[in-house]
């Protein structure tokens, strides 16, 4: 069973923008702030001091950001948690999460924070936090999962520490969600929720892998986009609150916390075989996405490859012509696309059955 972190040896790094010079407001994203503040420092769900609860809101640069979250990894001896709340953007080039300041820019992906410097920063060498929970509130934040671009780099594959979670609000080709009229953001407004009221019939205190999957199917329901995440080691036991579901031994019905059942130890066995059986289905999904993206690189580098062989043939026998190859004609039996000269893997046109066509290089 998970141990609840020591609130006097962590510390938690929130940061959020809601007013942006080029992009749209975000006003969930400043209430997000002191709602998650107001839970993580709650007594009866986590206790965080409040002066070890440091709040960035519309942080002038990257440097303030990076900073901040390098001195807090310094100075937590057991948990470390990061969260993001504001503007998910991709670099057009290597496809990157970027997450947004104030002053950001779509076409200026410099003005924004790089999430891999993010990364570095609770990676960094003298980091004393042994467990380190970070939360991204989004769009396209399951690109944090992917790293560099690589699925082996995201941040709990790479972590140093004992444990590291990686919670985002969306999937990487998913923008998260702010409904209008509504206090928090749909990501956030559902984690303040489980945290402050507990998840009933679950066992005390909630960890990483039990606040997910709840938050999974509660978002799920409501038809909003779903969180992903990725652990590493011990990183989905780390528990940051109490199960206010469960007060000694009474859910907030006045029922029994395990639904009647009178050994709880043999319902918290089969949760875990369940939870077990559950997280093995999902790596095994993840995996054959993995498999599926790294197959489709590699058809489309083979396909390159095959059009530059040919217009590197194609152009030296344009320069040296060789006397002995004729022009001939030539039909096909089966629609074909017809590539240009320029590398292109777009096609040009069809050759169709049915049609002959004359070949003179």
């Amino acid at each position: 069973m998970a141990v609840l972190s020591d609130p006097g040896r962590s510390e938690a790094v929130l940061v959020g923008i809601h007013d942006y010079v080029n992009l749209e407001k975000l006003p969930a994203v400043a209430r997000n702030l002191a709602g998650l503040r107001e839970a993580l420092t709650d007594p009866a769900v986590w206790g965080l001091p409040a002066e070890a609860c440091t709040v960035l809101s519309q942080p002038g640069s990257a440097g303030q950001v990076l900073d901040t979250v390098r001195d807090r990894a310094r100075k937590a001896q057991d948990t470390l948690v990061i969260y993001y709340a504001g503007h998910g953007l991709t670099d057009p080039h290597t496809d990157e999460l970027f997450l947004a300041l104030p002053d950001s820019d779509r076409e200026r992906e410099y003005t924004s924070l790089r999430y891999e410097y993010l990364r570095r920063a609770v990676l960094d060498p003298q980091a004393s936090a042994q467990r380190t929970v970070v939360i991204l509130d989004c769009c396209y934040s399951g690109r944090a999962l992917l790293g560099r671009m690589s699925a082996s780099a995201h941040i709990a594959d790479q972590a140093v520490v004992e444990g590291t979670c990686l919670l985002t609000a969306s999937a990487e080709t998913r923008p998260a969600l702010s409904p209008p009229g509504e206090t928090y953001t749909a990501f956030t407004g559902e984690l303040i929720a489980t945290l402050t009221e507990g998840i009933p019939e679950r066992p005390d205190p909630i960890d990483m892998d039990t606040l997910y999957r709840h938050l999974r199917v509660r978002l799920a329901s409501r038809s909003r986009p779903v969180p992903q995440q990725r652990n590493r080691n011990t990183g989905g036991r780390i528990a940051i609150a109490r199960n206010r579901a469960v007060s000694e031994g009474v859910g907030s019905d006045g029922a029994a916390p395990y639904g009647g059942v009178s050994d709880p130890a043999s319902l918290a066995d089969r949760q875990s075989e369940a939870e077990r059986r559950l997280a093995e289905m999902e790596r095994r999904a993840e995996l054959l996405r993995l498999e599926s993206e790294v197959l489709r690189q590699e058809a489309e580098r083979r396909a390159l490859q095959t059009v530059e062989s040919a217009q590197r043939l194609a152009n030296a026998l344009a320069a040296s012509p060789d006397r002995g190859v004729q022009p001939f004609w030539f039909a096909v039996p089966a629609t074909r696309p017809l590539m240009g000269q320029d590398g292109s893997l777009e096609p040009v046109g069809e050759l169709v059955p049915g049609t002959w066509y004359l070949a003179v290089e």
